[in-house]
This record gives C-alpha cells, sequence and structure tokens, in this order.
C-alpha cells in the first residue's frame, strides 16, 4: 500500500497541473497582503489576510484533490497503466487506499508549509515597529488569540398537541392558583413557552381539534389539519419573537455562566461581548444607538462610571465589545463567582432583532494562535481527505470526465442547504399556499422530497458544519472536541462510506477488456 501511495506522490509531482497550484498558493500567501484593502486598522488587515488566505489555500487544494483523486484512477484504467498493477500480489482495495494516502501526502506536503508561511507572516506584521503598542495588543487580544465562546443554548419552541390541548382546557375553567389540583399544577409546569400562548386562543385551538375528532371528510380534515398547524406555527414564531425582539423603550438580559475553576484565570485578560443585531434594514444597514450594561447587580459592574456604555454601531454584523475592569470582568465570589449578566437597553425608535443563533455570547482568552491555526488547518486538511476519496470513487468505474463532472455535481449538491432547508420549512415542493407558507395537500412525492432533503442536510452538516476560516479569523477557539467530531464525521464516517464503495466498485472493474483508444494516448 506504501509503494503505491510514493508512486501516486511521485505521479502527482511530475503534473504541471500540481506545480502550478504550489506556485499560486506561494503568490496568494505572499502578494496577498499587499494587494488586499482593510478597513485601515491593523486588526482588519490581519482578519482580511487571514479570510482569504484560508480560503484560497482550501479552494485551490480542494481543486488539486478533486483533479488528482478522478484523474489518478481512470487515467491509468484508460491507458492500460492498472493492468501492469494489478497482476502484482496485492489486494485492489490497497491500490486504491494507496492512491488516496499518496493523495493526502501531496496534500501535506502542501498544505503544511501555506500554513507555517501565514502563521509566520501574520506574526511578523502582528511585532512589526510600525504599529503602535495598542495595536498590537489589540491583535494578540481579538484575532491571535484562542478565545473559548460562552453563549445560552437556543431554546427549543417544542410544541406537544395532546399537551396544549389540555392545558388550554385547563385555562378555559379560570381556576385561580389555589384551585388546582396536584396533577394540573403538574401540567401547568410542564408546558412550553408556545403551548402558552396557544392558550391565549384555547377556544379556536380546541374547538378545530375537537372538530378534527369527530371524523370529518377527508377534505375538510385536511383543512382543520392546515389550520392547526397555521395557529401552532404563529405560537411558535410569537414564542421565538419574544425571545428576540427588544422594542423602543425595553431591555433585554442574558445571563451567562462561565466555569468557576476558571474565573482566576480568565480575569487576568479582558473578557469580550460579541453579538450582532438586526434592525430591518438588511439591505441597507444603517448605524443604531446600542446601550449595554455588563455585570448589574454583581460586584464587577460594567461600565463602572457610567449608566450604560453607549455605541453606535452598524446592523447584520458582528461586533466586539472589550470588557476590562481593574481585577477582571468576571464576578470572583460567592453565588455569582462565572456569572456574567448582560444588558441592553433600546432607546431607538426602531426594533432591536437578537436572533437566537447569532445571540450575544462572551468570549476569555484560553489560549494562543498558534494551536488554534493548527487545529484550523488540520480540519482543512479532512476536508481534503474527502474530496479525494469523491474523486477516486466515481473514478473507479467512470472515465476521466465523467468522474470529474459527477464529482463536481456531489458538491455542489452538498452546498445548496438553502433550497433543501426551504423544501423541509415550507413541508414540500408541491401545492404551497402562499399565504400559510404551508402544502395544501400532503402527497408522497413531497414526504420524498422532505426525507431525502433531511438527509442530505444531515450528511452535509457532519461534514460542512465547521467554519475554522471564521474562527480564526475572529480570534475564537476550534476545540480539540471539534476536532475530533470532525475528524469522525469527515474521515471515518463520510470518507469510510466514500472509500468503501469506491474500493468495492474498484474490485468489480474489469480491467482486462481492450481499451480502443489506449493505442493512441
Amino acid at each position: 500500500m506504501w509503494s503505491i501511495a510514493k508512486q501516486t506522490l511521485k505521479a502527482a509531482v511530475r503534473y504541471r497541473f500540481v506545480v502550478a497550484i504550489a506556485i499560486t498558493l506561494l503568490v496568494i500567501v505572499f502578494a496577498l497582503p499587499m494587494i488586499v484593502k482593510s478597513d485601515g486598522t491593523a486588526k482588519g488587515m490581519v482578519q482580511l489576510v487571514l479570510t482569504y488566505t484560508l480560503a484560497a489555500t482550501t479552494a485551490l487544494l480542494g481543486i488539486a484533490s478533486l483533479w488528482i483523486g478522478c484523474g489518478t484512477l481512470a487515467r491509468e484504467i484508460e491507458d492500460n497503466v492498472m493492468q501492469m498493477v494489478a497482476v502484482k500480489p496485492i489486494a485492489r482495495w490497497q491500490i486504491w487506499f494507496g492512491k488516496w494516502l499518496g493523495i493526502m501526502l501531496l496534500n501535506a506536503a502542501l498544505l503544511a508549509p501555506t500554513g507555517l508561511a501565514i502563521f509566520f507572516l501574520i506574526e511578523a506584521h502582528a511585532n512589526s515597529s510600525e504599529l503602535s503598542e495598542e495595536e498590537q495588543a489589540k491583535l494578540r487580544n481579538e484575532v491571535l488569540v484562542s478565545r473559548s465562546e460562552v453563549t445560552n443554548p437556543e431554546p427549543e419552541f417544542t410544541l406537544v398537541r395532546a399537551r396544549a390541548y389540555a392545558y388550554c382546557k385547563l385555562m378555559a375553567l379560570g381556576k385561580t392558583d389555589t384551585q388546582y389540583t396536584p396533577q394540573e399544577q403538574n401540567l401547568r409546569m410542564s408546558v412550553t413557552q408556545p403551548e402558552h400562548i396557544l392558550s391565549l386562543r384555547g377556544n379556536e385551538y380546541t374547538r378545530i381539534i375537537e372538530e378534527a375528532q369527530n371524523s370529518p371528510s377527508k377534505e375538510r380534515l385536511s383543512q382543520l389539519n392546515t389550520e392547526l398547524e397555521t395557529l401552532e406555527h404563529q405560537a411558535k414564531e410569537v414564542a421565538r419573537g419574544t425571545r428576540e425582539v427588544v422594542v423602543p423603550g425595553e431591555y433585554k438580559m442574558w445571563e451567562f455562566q462561565i466555569d468557576p475553576a476558571l474565573v482566576d484565570e480568565i480575569n487576568q485578560r479582558p473578557i469580550y461581548l460579541r453579538y450582532k443585531f438586526n434592525a430591518g434594514d438588511e439591505y441597507d444597514p444603517k448605524s443604531h444607538l446600542c446601550n449595554w450594561i455588563v455585570g448589574d447587580g454583581t460586584s464587577k459592574r460594567w461600565p463602572k462610571d457610567e449608566q450604560f456604555k453607549t455605541l453606535t454601531v452598524g446592523s447584520s454584523v458582528f461586533h466586539e465589545l472589550e470588557i476590562d475592569l481593574e481585577g477582571g470582568a468576571v464576578p470572583n465570589m460567592g453565588e455569582n463567582r462565572g456569572r456574567v449578566v448582560v444588558h441592553f437597553f433600546n432607546f431607538t425608535e426602531k426594533p432591536i432583532v437578537f436572533q437566537l443563533k447569532d445571540g450575544p455570547s462572551i468570549l476569555y482568552h484560553d489560549g494562543g494562535f498558534g494551536t488554534n491555526l493548527l487545529r484550523g488547518l488540520l480540519i482543512i486538511y479532512f476536508w481534503l481527505g474527502l474530496i479525494s476519496a469523491i474523486g477516486l470513487m466515481t473514478s473507479s468505474f467512470l472515465s476521466f470526465p465523467v468522474a470529474t463532472f459527477i464529482s463536481i455535481g456531489i458538491l455542489l449538491i452538498s452546498a445548496s442547504t438553502g433550497t433543501l432547508e426551504q423544501i423541509i420549512e415550507e413541508k414540500g415542493i408541491s401545492g404551497i399556499n402562499h399565504e400559510t407558507g404551508k402544502k395544501e395537500l400532503p402527497t408522497i412525492v413531497d414526504d420524498l422530497a422532505i426525507y431525502m432533503s433531511k438527509s442530505i442536510l444531515w450528511v452535509t452538516d457532519l461534514v460542512w458544519g465547521y467554519s475554522p476560516v471564521d474562527n480564526l479569523s475572529s480570534g475564537r477557539t476550534i476545540t480539540w472536541g471539534t476536532l475530533a467530531t470532525a475528524f469522525t464525521g469527515i474521515i471515518l464516517v463520510m470518507s469510510g462510506i466514500v472509500s468503501a464503495f469506491g474500493a468495492f466498485m474498484f474490485q468489480r472493474k474489469e480491467l482486462a477488456l481492450p481499451n480502443p483508444t489506449a493505442s493512441m494516448n
């Protein structure tokens, strides 16, 4: 197997295409910092260089992996070279995996020096005498760093129809708090926020359910189910809105719990509040007034000498707010140890929306940039392993042009998550009622489309559900746990499945068939 890997590596190095990729990588790494234009700050410059160099490296090596993966088997089969290898005392699956190992050795040979060049160039820029001490400190604390992120878990807006119905019937009785039985109290404590909101329209909701239980016609039953789904969807959206929207004149509070054992170490450096908000101007973002208080009601209130920290910042983009107090910004005494409380006050004339998926978070220092960069490069390396396996898999039974076309198609499908999410949200692909956003009548095609969309999304999230470039450019930690999950999902699971299928097809490939074009190559 190793001899096949070394032979594959040597053959790949002889390709002019690979040489061109290597030269292009060097040009990108060394020339890009002189070309890109940032916002004029050292932080913005480093973030742009990191983003563009890593993204370009991933794209170029991905193209190279796909090209070599599709070509190394297909061309050798077409040129009757593989017949000479297959007659040797080596199993075909070993030939297949040897090819994959050879491509991965090439990827490592290209990615490792590129990563080192990026690291040393960024470090040289950060230590430049042209930067002030303040700019260097900002780089070290906000970009060239590894910072853990503490978030609030996104709530699940679940709704169980039977429980919602029982709760609506209970609320309709109009009992006081002292009149409920223990069983009824348990029901009250178990309902979710959407189920509670449904009780405000309890008479309508229970009427529809009861009518649906009385065996109406098939057409009427479908209408009732649509009405129920509409009411439940509206309840979930209202529940989500109460968590996301801050109306004018109101405030919102978040609580973040940091591991108490880490508080003393964290307090040696500033912490950061990372946030993003929308204000109904996503297509024409404008600046808005933001008022923050951190640590109100604890021993670590910030700002210390002001009522609010007032900022004017743009919507629809992430911002970071440095929170620095003498002795640290994280409470370190009593029951509040590690508890960071954040308040936002909306004194504007527009509602401010903090989407749950982009909700505020607390960032704190936990390591250096070099180790974080290594973890990010390893995730990129795992992606290259899967792309190489896809190329080899298709070339195991297809010609080079067809294998390339199919491989590109697979990658494009895996990137079309927006369409797949829309199919799931609208519960089908046919009969959409644009007033409700739902399909009118369920069909087998709809059910099949939903099942396939969910399956593809599960696979794509398993593979592409990581953001090493974004994390590195924003100084956020790529944890070892994330790296282990990426290795398991990308290499062991997906690459394993693709490789097993590719090796199986290569095993069944008839290599003895004459190739009428072989003499022409």
